[in-house]
């Protein structure tokens, strides 16, 4: 699968400083071949006793800059336990400006886990050696309920509630839960005549070390007499946005109108921009920068498809990764082909990236190919095509890629499993096992339930 480390090598953690020489050195040795035109070059490793190693560590050690370089190098769950090497190391990995320079490196990093919400696992982990990564807990902030509403490059955006004798209610946090820091937001806006539509996280740290929560705030209509109404009106709605740099909500832009059915609350923050999709024929999607509201065509709607509401169901999944947007259609479950388009950059229109044939993954994974006599027997009893397949059972939870264009993973939930497929490979495999085995539980899961792990040493 494409979690792997973005270096190439897991380094160990380095819990000693007997192992400290050994260990630099062999950072030395690989970050010598991959960083091309640096001062390493002038260095000599043909010699591997362990003279010439130590030699080479506390050249290393003693050069500030060379030191940084190679750490920058680290995957992040071995720098935060080599932070106990020295204070030194402690010191420089916990500086907030190798942080935003690591950050920036992985900018594109495919996560490393999912978190799920509302399922008793909690946590779906993508890395083979599991002793490498352990369940990302968000038990220390210690209040009585959390809601993830969003993952962002690191990030979590929570909705928290609390209780105490003196005072009850819920709070906004944005927290790293690989370094266990978060911060509180204040809450939006909203009055008795503008109410939440949907609250989303930014944070691209790749072009800012700060984040921004963007609200969209719906303009709720009063209507004296309903019976003076001759049409329906469209509400309107307005943008509000909340900056870690200067900690305040401000307008942005006017009242605006937007597309039927408009999922403000599931945004999706890709390449600069908050994504919101609807099942007509244009979304909408807001440049965090430039804070201006744009139009994004979808794809067109079969003739005789579903309208309205129900149109949504054709899009199982929407959702990013490594800075691709991408979209998922679907025209029935009971065809076993459906297309996985991605965005072009300049969100001209939706190509079609990866072809997924459900076959392939019913010769794997039997399960997924359901008749309707399996689950209402005396409804089937007189149909003569019970013997065929007559739908898939699924929900799609991710699409997970990695730098190669064949590094890519559909995961999906199937009746007792979470699987993954690689359209490009046409190969299928376990990840886990599934809470429940009946079909309307997998079928009912969708991909706003599932929020990426990526680590990272963001500060707040």
């Amino acid at each position: 699968m494409c979690m792997a480390a973005k270096c190439g090598v897991h380094y160990m953690a380095v819990k000693s400083i007997s192992s400290f020489y050994h260990f630099l050195s062999q950072a030395f040795t690989f970050t010598h071949q991959t960083l091309r035109g640096h001062t390493l070059r002038e260095i000599k490793m043909a010699d591997n006793n362990s003279a010439n190693q130590t030699s080479s560590a506390e050249m290393v050690e003693s050069n500030q800059d060379l030191l940084t370089q190679i750490l920058l190098h680290f995957p992040v769950k071995s720098l935060l336990k080599s932070r106990c090497v020295s204070k030194r190391w402690l010191s420089l990995i916990s500086d907030p400006q190798f942080a935003a320079k690591i950050s920036h490196l992985n900018v594109n990093l495919g996560p490393s886990g999912l978190y799920f919400y509302g399922s008793p696992f909690g946590f779906l982990n993508f890395d083979t050696n599991h002793n490498m990564l352990k369940v990302p807990s968000l038990s220390f902030l210690n209040v009585t309920g959390i809601e993830i509403l969003q993952s962002c490059n690191g990030l979590l955006l929570l909705l928290c509630s609390f209780s105490s004798d003196n005072d009850s209610g819920f709070t906004y946090c944005v927290c790293n839960p690989t370094t266990k820091n978060f911060v509180t937001v204040p809450l939006p806006n909203a009055t008795a005549n503008r109410s939440i539509a949907g609250i989303n996280l930014a944070f691209d740290p790749s072009r800012s070390t700060h984040y921004k929560v963007i609200c969209v705030l719906m303009n709720n209509m009063q209507y004296p007499n309903l019976n003076e109404i001759e049409h329906l009106v469209s509400p309107t709605y307005q943008i509000e946005i909340f900056s870690s740099e200067n900690k305040a909500w401000t307008d942005s832009g006017g009242p605006f109108e937007a597309p039927h059915y408009t999922d403000f609350e599931h945004g999706v923050f890709c390449n600069g921009a908050i994504h919101w999709l609807s099942p007509t024929d244009v979304s909408l999607y807001f440049d965090v920068e430039t804070e201006s509201l744009k139009t994004m065509a979808m794809p067109r709607i079969q003739t005789g498809g579903p309208s309205g509401y129900w149109s949504s169901q054709r899009f199982p999944y929407f959702g990013q990764c490594a800075g691709c947007l991408h979209l998922i259609e679907v025209d029935s479950i009971s065809k076993p082909r459906f297309h996985i388009l991605e965005m072009k950059p300049d969100h001209s229109h939706w190509c079609v990236k990866y072809r997924v044939n459900l076959n392939n993954v019913a010769s794997e994974f039997p399960e997924i190919a359901r008749r309707y006599m399996d689950e209402f027997p005396t409804l089937a009893l007189n149909n003569v095509e019970e013997i065929e397949v007559q739908y898939y059972a699924y929900s799609i939870l991710s699409v997970v890629r990695g730098e190669k264009d064949e590094d890519v993973e559909v995961v999906m939930v199937i009746p007792g499993k979470i699987i993954s497929h690689n359209p490009r490979l046409n190969t299928s495999k376990l990840l886990s096992s599934w809470r429940a085995s009946n079909v309307y539980d997998c079928m009912q899961y969708k991909w706003y339930n599932v929020f990426h792990y990526v680590e990272s040493l963001a500060t707040l």
